[in-house]
C-alpha cells in the first residue's frame, strides 16, 4: 500500500471541502440567479414583441394617416371646385336675375289674349331698386279687344298667372269706327327667381 500526505494547510483544507461538499445556499443562489437571467430573457423577449407590435401598429397608422391626408387633399380640391362653380352660378344668376323675363312674359301674354284681341307692341323698361343690386322690369302692352269684358279678363289672368307683381290698365278708348277698344297695360314683372309658372292661371282663348 501507498500512503500519501497531504501537507496543504488546514485553512485551504476547510475552504476546499466547503467548495466541493453540498451547500444548500450556495444551490439557491445558483437557482435564483438561473432565474434571474431567464425572467430577464423573458422580458427582454417580450420587450422586443411589444416593440415590433408598436412598430407596426405605428405602421399601419402612418398608411391610415396618409390616406386621410389624400383624402383630405381631395376633398378640400373638390370643395374649392364647388366653390368656383357656385360663383360662376351665382354670376350667371345675378346677370339672369338682371335680364327681363322675356318669354315669360310673352307666353303669358298669349294665353290670355282671347279671341279678337290683338297685341300691337310690348315694351320693357328696367326699374333699379335704391341700394339694390338687382334690376326688375316694368312691360307696357297695348292692344287691342272687341270689349271690356275681354280686357277685365285678360288682367285677372295676367294678375293671376305668377309672372307679374302688379297688373294695372292705365288708359283704354273705344274706337266706335273700327267697333274695338284700345287700351294699355303696365306689367309689373317678377324677377326670374321669383316665378311660379305652377301659379299660373287657367285663362285661355275663347
Amino acid at each position: 500500500m501507498r500512503l500519501q500526505f497531504d501537507l496543504r494547510p488546514a485553512e485551504y483544507l476547510e475552504i476546499e471541502r466547503k467548495r466541493t461538499s453540498f451547500n444548500p445556499i450556495r444551490l439557491l443562489a445558483i437557482l435564483l440567479l438561473f432565474a434571474f437571467l431567464a425572467i430577464c430573457g423573458a422580458y427582454i423577449a417580450f420587450a422586443f414583441m411589444e416593440v415590433q407590435t408598436l412598430s407596426d401598429e405605428i405602421e399601419e397608422r402612418q398608411t391610415m394617416v396618409d390616406a386621410l391626408e389624400a383624402q383630405q387633399r381631395s376633398l378640400t380640391a373638390e370643395i374649392n371646385r364647388l366653390k368656383n362653380r357656385e360663383t360662376e352660378f351665382t354670376k350667371t344668376l345675378r346677370i339672369m336675375q338682371n335680364e327681363p323675363a322675356t318669354l315669360e312674359v310673352l307666353n303669358a301674354i298669349e294665353t290670355h289674349l282671347h279671341q279678337g284681341m290683338g297685341l300691337n307692341s310690348i315694351r320693357f323698361v328696367p326699374v333699379t331698386t335704391r341700394g339694390s343690386d338687382s334690376v326688375s322690369y316694368n312691360a307696357t302692352v297695348e292692344a287691342t279687344a272687341l270689349t271690356e269684358e275681354q280686357i277685365i279678363a285678360m288682367t285677372d289672368g295676367l294678375s293671376g298667372s305668377g309672372v307679374f307683381s302688379g297688373v294695372t290698365m292705365p288708359s283704354s278708348q273705344r274706337d266706335e269706327a273700327a267697333g274695338r277698344v284700345n287700351f294699355n297695360l303696365l306689367l309689373n314683372v317678377r324677377p326670374l327667381g321669383e316665378i311660379s309658372p305652377a301659379s299660373e292661371g287657367d285663362g285661355g282663348k275663347e
